[in-house]
């Protein structure tokens, strides 16, 4: 015999899990609102010398967006002076890093981070050595 309240909840629970399937999921995975990267990876210098490395920005939306970048990281008796400091995404930046003639060596990983006017932030990583003068 025929239950119709029995087919009626399989045809409901076929009818849910299709939609749960087709509707929900989303095959595409969300892209960030922007990326950062430092060009020039790993730089040597001698005290009283400065290296520059490139600081880009790709806005990975169609719009960009306001970045404000800094640095952290960088050992003792080494400056770092970001030109420009504010830029919007997709542009470039240049790192201009100097050891002061006290710099002892070492070696440093340093990091950019970008804080963009939405709230999002990234981070991206490079290396400085510094050796003894001859």
């Amino acid at each position: 015999m025929f239950d119709r309240f029995a087919a009626r909840r399989a045809l409901l629970v076929c009818v849910a899990a299709a939609a749960i399937a087709c509707d929900d999921v989303d095959a595409t995975p969300p892209r960030p609102e922007f990326s950062i990267s430092v060009s020039g990876a790993t730089e040597t210098v001698s005290p009283g010398t400065s290296t520059t490395y490139t600081i880009a920005t790709d806005p990975a939306e169609l719009d960009s967006q306001p970045l404000t970048l800094s640095v952290t990281g960088l050992p003792a008796g080494v400056t770092g002076v970001l030109a420009p400091s504010t830029l919007n995404s997709g542009e470039t930046a240049l790192l201009e890093l100097s050891a002061a003639t006290t710099a002892a060596p070492a070696a440093a990983t340093f990091t950019v981070t970008a804080v963009a006017l939405k709230g999002s932030t990234r981070k991206a990583t490079g290396q400085l050595n510094i050796v003894a003068a001859r």
